[in-house]
C-alpha cells in the first residue's frame, strides 16, 4: 500500500530555481496555462519563486515575488503566478502559500493582477482594488500604420541599456535593473524614441511567441513616442500582437483598436499597503507583463 500524502498544512515552503522550470511549465500546463518557457525564465532569475512539492514530483503550488527598488529597502513587491495543481485545488494551498510569501516580503507595498474569480481570495489576504492602474488585454492583428511623422524611434541594443534604466526609472518610480538588465536578452526587438540631442524619451520591447507577438514594457514622455515605439516594432509583425494596456491610456488604446486590435481580457490592480502605484502612471503604458507589474 502506498503512504498517504502528507496533508497541504505540512508541507514545506521552499524557494525555486532553474532547476525547477520544467515542473513550473507542466504546472501552468497543468492549469490550462501557456507554457511560456521565456517568461517563466526570467521570473525565476530575475524575481523570486515560491514553491511546495508534490510527493509524486513536480510542484503542488507555486508563486513568484519581483522586488523592486534598492536591494536593501525594495520600495514594492510585485505577486505573480499563483498557481495550485489541479489535483489539489480547493485545499486552501493557494492561500496558504501566498500568506507565507507575503510574510517573506521585506516590504509593506505589495502588488498583484486579478481576475474577477480570484479577487476575493486576495481582498482575504488584505488587498484592495486600486483606484487607478487596472489594465486590459489587447490582440489582434496590426494594420495599416507606418512611421510616426515627427518622432525619432530606432531599434535599441544592449548599449542604449543605461538609458533606459534612467528613463524608466523616473517614470516608474522605483529602480528595476534587475528585471530590465535581461530585456535584451529576453526581447526580440527593442525600441526607443529620443529627442534631437539623442535624450531617451521611451521605449519599448517585443518578444514573439509562435501564438502572438507579445508587446511590453511600453513608457513614453508622450502618447505620440508611444504609438511611434509601437508602429516602429509591429509594423512587420504577422501574427496577433499583444498588448497589456492600461486602462487610463485611452489615446494609445483608440488607436490600437483602429488598427486591428481588440479587447480580450480585464484584469484588476489590487493593493496591499500602498494606496497607489509609485511613478507617473500618465507616462506608463503597459508592463512587460502582468507577472512582473
Amino acid at each position: 500500500m502506498l503512504p498517504t500524502p502528507p496533508p497541504s498544512a505540512a508541507l514545506a515552503l521552499r524557494r525555486l530555481t532553474l532547476h525547477d522550470l520544467p515542473h513550473c511549465l507542466e504546472l501552468a500546463e497543468n492549469r490550462g496555462w501557456f507554457p511560456d518557457r521565456r517568461l517563466w525564465t526570467l521570473l525565476l532569475t530575475a524575481g523570486t519563486g515560491y514553491g511546495i512539492d508534490d510527493s509524486r514530483g513536480g510542484l503542488r503550488a507555486v508563486c513568484v515575488s519581483h522586488r523592486y527598488g534598492p536591494e536593501e529597502r525594495p520600495g514594492l513587491t510585485v505577486l505573480s503566478m499563483l498557481l495550485v495543481s489541479r489535483d489539489h485545488a480547493g485545499q486552501g494551498l493557494g492561500r496558504r502559500l501566498l500568506s507565507e510569501v507575503i510574510a517573506q516580503e521585506p516590504v509593506d507595498a505589495l502588488a498583484l493582477y486579478a481576475s474577477d474569480e480570484r479577487a476575493p481570495l486576495y481582498e482575504d489576504l488584505g488587498f484592495r482594488t486600486a483606484a487607478t492602474g487596472n489594465v486590459e488585454t489587447l490582440e489582434g492583428h496590426f494594420t495599416g500604420a507606418g512611421a510616426i511623422p515627427g518622432v525619432r524611434a530606432r531599434r535599441a541594443t544592449a548599449g542604449d541599456l543605461r538609458a533606459l534604466l534612467d528613463v524608466d526609472r523616473e517614470i516608474f518610480g522605483l529602480d528595476r535593473t534587475p528585471l530590465l538588465a535581461r530585456l535584451p536578452a529576453f526581447a526580440d526587438r527593442m525600441s526607443l524614441a529620443e529627442d534631437a540631442e539623442g535624450q531617451v524619451l521611451g521605449f519599448a520591447a517585443l518578444r514573439t511567441e509562435p501564438h502572438a507577438a507579445l508587446l511590453g514594457p511600453l513608457v513614453a514622455r508622450e502618447p505620440v513616442l508611444a504609438r511611434a515605439l509601437v508602429a516602429d516594432l509591429v509594423h512587420e509583425v504577422r501574427t496577433p500582437v499583444r498588448i497589456v494596456l492600461e486602462n487610463h491610456q485611452e489615446e494609445l488604446r483608440d488607436w490600437l483598436t483602429g488598427h486591428g486590435l481588440r479587447s480580450v481580457f480585464h484584469s484588476r490592480l489590487m493593493l496591499r499597503g500602498a494606496p497607489a502605484l509609485p511613478g507617473n502612471r500618465f507616462q506608463r503604458y503597459a508592463p512587460l507583463s502582468t507577472a512582473t507589474g
